[in-house]
């Protein structure tokens, strides 16, 4: 048992191009304060919207909330673009772009709950959403199943993220050679770009883009530059995920549905808004038209039309 012990803390474990710490230079940090206080900035303006844990209760967000948020990550946004111009990184390959692509075999990836909520309100009106859905599934199953195999504890719905088996399942999965659902499979390019997850935002590749394909014979020697949300905006996201209450699971798949099944199919909308409506297939309901004979909810209408109308002398 105790060997056991020494070699899970002292072994070499598998960890995926993400998993790689990278740490911003002092002169870094100074460069981009502006970055980070606009990123602060946004989280504030998230954090003061009245009735964030009435989400959960009412299935609407406070009135502003999807605006602050797509603040939130195009300030992100901004602080990666500046932190990788002082570190060179523009010639990296990065996920969601046609020469970074092998870097969307490493998924589901991992998604806060404001980031969740964003995500599924870009991709729900889509017309090819139920096949996504369903992808969306199938792989975060194929996902948990890899981890559960390596699991050695007594309960298998029980797994801590900090188990080996979390780390080898994952790896195991993306060596499946899957890609992410959300990827254009024609393009190699995200469809959610501009609110994709902030593991994605953060990831560069450093050399040959092609080792990072998880079947590549190079993947264990792949080395990445991940640019992450300083620590002090970490706990302010976490602090506003807590509040919203919502328990959406850490990861992208399981996060989107989620968010699918707790508001029954529909989407979550702004207090104030008036929700868009989606048909049982999960096609956006199509609008009523006045000109359509086959309208029922304006054939009585017509009809008192003309009833009305004069007659007309032949």
């Amino acid at each position: 048992m105790v060997l056991a012990l020494f070699k899970r803390l002292l072994g070499r474990r598998p960890t995926m191009p993400r998993d790689q710490i990278t740490r911003i230079p002092r002169a870094v940090r100074k460069a981009t304060e502006p970055q980070v206080a606009a990123i602060q900035a946004a989280l504030d303006e998230l954090a003061a919207l009245p009735g964030l844990a009435d989400i959960a209760l009412n299935k609407r967000a406070p009135k502003g909330f999807y605006a602050a948020a797509a603040r939130f990550v195009a300030a992100y946004d901004a602080y990666v673009e500046a932190v990788s111009k002082h570190m060179n990184l523009g010639s990296a390959a990065r996920p969601g772009t046609p020469e970074g692509f092998r870097c969307c075999h490493e998924q589901p990836v991992g998604v806060s709950g404001v980031e969740a909520l964003l995500i599924y309100r870009t991709i729900r009106p889509w017309r090819d959403f139920a096949e996504v859905a369903k992808r969306l599934a199938e792989l975060g199953e194929a996902q948990f199943k890899e981890i559960q195999q390596r699991h050695t504890g007594k309960d298998p719905e029980k797994i801590a993220m900090t188990d080996t088996a979390v780390e080898q399942g994952r790896l195991a999965f993306a060596q499946r050679g899957d890609l992410c659902p959300l990827l254009d499979p024609q393009t190699h390019r995200c469809r959610v770009w501009d609110v994709r997850p902030n593991v994605c935002r953060m990831h560069f590749v450093v050399g040959d883009p092609e080792a990072a394909d998880p079947r590549s014979p190079g993947f264990a020697k792949v080395q990445a530059r991940n640019i992450r949300l300083p620590v002090r905006q970490q706990v302010a996201l976490m602090q506003i995920e807590k509040r919203m209450m919502l328990g959406v699971a850490p990861f992208l798949n399981a996060g989107l549905l989620q968010m699918l099944q707790f508001c029954e199919g529909q989407t979550i909308p702004e207090v104030g808004e008036t929700a868009p409506r989606f048909a049982p297939d999960g096609q956006p309901a199509p609008k009523a038209n006045r000109n359509n004979p086959a309208a029922k909810k304006f054939q009585k209408e017509r009809a008192r039309e003309q009833r009305r109308a004069p007659s007309k002398k032949k």
